[in-house]
C-alpha cells in the first residue's frame, strides 16, 4: 500500500483571492510538503519531500538539517573573519590607542565567540531560527562597535558589514539582507549623530562627513539589494528544482500509470494553485488521441482521475492554432489578454488569437488559463492546459516556469508508461509461448490419448460392453479437457485488434469455434471497420471469446447466431444460441443483473470497463440473446 498525498503547513486559502504579487506569489500562494506513507513489510513508513518553492514575497524557512548546515558554513566564515581582524589591528600603527584597544578586546571576544559556535555546532543539532536571528544581531552590533571604534566611516573594519550582508542572504532571502543593510546604515547614521554631539567619544575627533556617510549608506543599500537579489534568485531556482523533483519523485513504476498520473497531477495543481488540470495527448505510433483530467479537491475529498479516448479528429479542438510552445490568458477589464512564448522561448503576439467554440465548451468556464505544449521527441506530442491558476504580473516567468516543470515531469511520466508497455509486451510474449507450448505439448498428448481410447472402445464393443461404455465415458472428460485447453489456449495468446482488424478477428472466432465444437455458428455484419481504439477493440474480441465458451459449456446449443452492428451512435455486438437459457425468463437490464446476480460477470465486468451497456434476453429451454452495445466515441478508458 502506498498513500501520497500534499498537505498544507498552514492552511488553504480561497481559490476566489489569489495574491498578485511577484513570481514568488504568483506560482507558490501557501506553505507545505508533499508527503508518502508506505507500508513496507506491515509496517508503515512516511517520508516527506519539503515544497520549498514560496508562493509569498519570505523565504521558507529551511528545513533543520539544512539550517544546521547553513549555520556551520556561517560560524566558519564568523571565525575566518574575526580572526583576520584581530591580526589586522594587532599589526595596527594606532595599537596604543584607547580605543583600537578596546576594538581589540571586542575583536578577541568575538573570536572567542565564533569559536564557541562552531563547537556547539558540532556538538548539539539544536539550532533554531531564533538562534540564527540572536547571531545575526551580535554579528552586526559587532561590526557597527568595531567601525565606530576604528575611524568610523573610514574604519578598514567596514567590510565586517558586508559579511553581516552575505549572512543574512545566505542563511534567508532579499528581505532579511536588505534589513540587515538598513540596520547597519542606521548604525552609521546614529555613530554619526553620537560623534557630532559628543565629539570626545569614538575616533571621530569631532568631525563627521555626510558627503562620506551618504557614499557608505549608498554602497551598503546597494550591496544588501544586490547581495539579496541574487541570493533570492538562486533560492527560487534550488526551490523550482526541488518542486520538480518533488513531482518526478512521485513517477512510481509500481504504482501504475493511472496513480502516477493522478499523483503528478495533484502536485501540479497545488504548485500553480489551479483548480483543474486537462492533458491530451497524441501517440505517434498509434495514432491514439487520450485525454486525461484531474479537479482539484476544494472539500477533503479526492475526485477520481478522469481518462477517455478521443477521436484522432478532436486533436485539433485542443492542439489549435496558431503554434506556441506555452500560454497563458487570462481576463483582465472585462477583456481576455493572452501572452504566449514560442519553442525558443521568445514572446509572441497572440492578439489576433480565438478559442474554437468546441474548446470552450470542453474546458468550461475560467478566469486564467495556463497551456503548455508537451513534445518527447517523435512519440508523444500534446498539450497540457491548467485552468484558473494564481495570476501574477510576470506572466512571462510562469510560463517559462511552467515549461520547465513540463520538460522534467513529462519523461518520468512517459517512462512509466513505457515500462508498463513492456512489462505488458513481456507478458504477451510469455502467454504467447505458453499457449504454443499447450498446443504443441500437453493439447496433442491429451488429443492422441483420446484417439488412443476411442480406438480401444472400437474393439472392446463386442467383448465387454459395459468396459466400452465407461471408455466411453473417459473419452468424453478428455475430449472436454482438450476444448478447455484450447480456450485457455486462445484466452493466452496475444491479442493485436484495431478497428481495421475487429470485424475479421470476431469471424474467425466464430469459424474456429464452430470448427472446434462442432455447433453451428454463423457470423454476420455489413461493417468493414469499427471506430473503436484499439485497447476497446481487444475487449469485444475477449467479450466474443467469453461469450462462445460460456455457449459451449453451458448452453447445450446446436446453433449459434453473431452479428455486429452499428446503432445510435453505438457499437452493437449479440449472440443467440438455442440452448437451455438463464434461469430467468424476459429481458434485463445492466442494473437488473446487478441486483439479480444474475447474467455473466465476466462478460458484465469487460463492458462495465468499456463504459457499454449489456442485456440478456432469456426463454429457459428455448434459448438466451446477449446484446452489449459500447460508444463508438467518448467512452470510458481504463488504464
Amino acid at each position: 500500500m502506498q498513500i501520497t498525498a500534499i498537505g498544507l503547513a498552514i492552511g488553504r486559502r480561497s481559490h476566489n483571492n489569489p495574491p498578485i504579487s511577484t513570481l514568488g506569489k504568483l506560482l507558490f500562494p501557501a506553505t507545505g510538503v508533499i508527503w508518502t506513507l508506505v507500508e513496507k513489510n506491515g509496517v508503515c513508513e512516511m517520508t516527506a519531500v519539503r515544497r520549498l518553492v514560496s508562493r509569498s514575497g519570505a523565504q521558507l524557512p529551511l528545513p533543520l538539517d539544512q539550517q544546521r548546515r547553513a549555520e556551520r558554513a556561517v560560524a566558519i566564515a564568523r571565525a575566518f573573519i574575526a580572526a583576520c581582524a584581530l591580526i589586522a589591528i594587532s599589526l595596527s600603527t594606532t595599537s596604543s590607542n584607547p580605543s583600537t584597544q578596546l576594538s581589540y578586546s571586542v575583536l578577541v571576544g568575538y573570536l572567542f565567540v565564533a569559536v564557541a559556535i562552531l563547537v556547539l555546532l558540532r556538538v548539539t543539532p539544536a539550532v533554531g531560527p531564533s538562534f540564527a536571528v540572536a547571531l545575526h544581531v551580535v554579528d552586526v552590533s559587532v561590526a557597527g562597535l568595531v567601525t565606530f571604534l576604528t575611524s568610523g566611516l573610514n574604519s578598514p573594519f567596514f567590510v565586517l558589514f558586508l559579511f553581516t550582508l552575505l549572512a543574512a542572504a545566505y542563511r534567508w532571502g532579499f528581505t532579511e539582507t536588505l534589513a540587515t543593510a538598513c540596520a547597519a546604515v542606521s548604525l552609521l547614521v546614529l555613530e554619526s549623530i553620537v560623534v557630532a554631539l559628543v565629539p570626545a567619544i569614538g575616533a571621530f575627533s569631532g568631525h563627521v562627513e555626510p558627503d562620506r556617510l551618504i557614499m557608505r549608506a549608498t554602497y551598503l543599500l546597494l550591496a544588501g539589494a544586490l547581495t539579496g537579489f541574487l541570493a533570492q534568485n538562486e533560492k527560487r531556482f534550488s526551490e523550482e528544482a526541488a518542486a520538480i523533483a518533488a513531482i518526478i519523485g512521485r513517477a512510481d513504476v509500481r504504482a501504475g500509470l493511472k496513480r502516477t498520473m493522478a499523483t503528478v497531477f495533484d502536485a501540479l495543481l497545488e504548485l500553480f494553485d489551479a483548480r483543474r488540470a486537462v492533458l491530451v495527448v497524441r501517440e505517434s505510433a498509434s495514432g491514439q488521441v487520450s485525454l486525461w483530467e484531474r479537479v482539484r479537491s476544494v472539500d477533503g475529498t479526492t475526485p477520481a482521475l478522469h481518462s477517455e479516448q478521443l477521436d484522432p479528429d478532436q486533436l485539433s479542438t485542443y492542439m489549435f492554432a496558431p503554434d506556441a510552445a506555452a500560454w497563458h490568458a487570462a481576463r483582465r477589464c472585462g477583456s481576455r489578454t493572452v501572452v504566449a512564448v514560442d519553442h525558443d522561448g521568445r514572446r509572441l503576439n497572440p492578439e489576433p488569437w480565438s478559442f474554437p467554440p468546441d474548446f470552450l465548451a470542453r474546458i468550461g468556464p475560467f478566469d486564467s488559463l495556463l497551456a503548455i505544449d508537451l513534445e518527447l521527441g517523435t512519440e508523444w506530442t500534446g498539450r497540457l492546459f491548467l485552468v484558473n491558476p494564481v495570476n501574477g504580473t510576470d506572466r512571462y516567468s510562469v510560463l517559462a516556469f511552467g515549461r520547465r516543470v513540463v520538460r522534467q515531469v513529462a519523461p518520468a511520466a512517459q517512462n512509466v508508461h513505457a515500462i508498463r508497455r513492456l512489462r505488458a509486451a513481456a507478458a504477451a510474449i510469455e502467454r504467447g509461448r505458453i499457449a504454443r507450448e499447450l498446443h504443441d505439448g500437453v493439447i496433442q498428448t491429451v488429443a492422441g490419448v483420446e484417439i488412443q481410447i476411442a480406438a480401444l472402445k472400437l474393439r472392446l464393443a463386442q467383448e465387454s460392453p459395459s468396459t466400452a461404455q465407461e471408455l466411453g465415458r473417459m473419452g468424453q472428460m478428455i475430449r472436454q479437457e482438450v476444448h478447455r485447453l484450447r480456450e485457455m489456449m486462445q484466452q493466452m495468446r496475444p491479442l493485436e485488434v484495431d478497428p481495421d482488424r475487429l470485424v475479421d478477428a470476431l469471424a474467425d472466432f466464430v469459424q474456429r469455434f464452430q470448427r472446434e465444437t462442432g455447433i453451428a455458428a454463423r457470423f454476420v455484419t455489413q461493417l468493414d471497420r469499427v471506430a473503436l481504439p484499439p485497447r476497446s477493440c481487444r475487449e469485444m474480441a475477449r467479450i466474443l471469446q467469453e461469450a462462445l465458451v460460456n455457449v459451449r459449456r453451458h448452453s447445450g446449443a446446436r446453433n449459434v447466431f453473431v452479428r455486429l452492428s452499428a446503432v445510435n451512435g453505438d457499437c452493437c455486438l449479440s449472440i443467440d444460441d438455442d440452448g437451455c437459457g438463464f434461469p430467468f425468463r424476459g429481458r434485463m437490464s445492466q442494473a437488473d443483473l446487478d441486483a439479480a446476480r444474475e447474467g455473466p460477470l465476466v462478460i458484465n465486468e469487460r463492458v462495465r470497463l468499456l463504459g457499454g451497456a449489456m442485456t440478456v434476453e432469456s426463454d429457459p429451454g428455448r434459448g438466451a440473446r446477449l446484446e452489449i452495445a459500447v460508444p463508438l466515441s467518448h467512452h470510458a478508458s481504463k488504464r
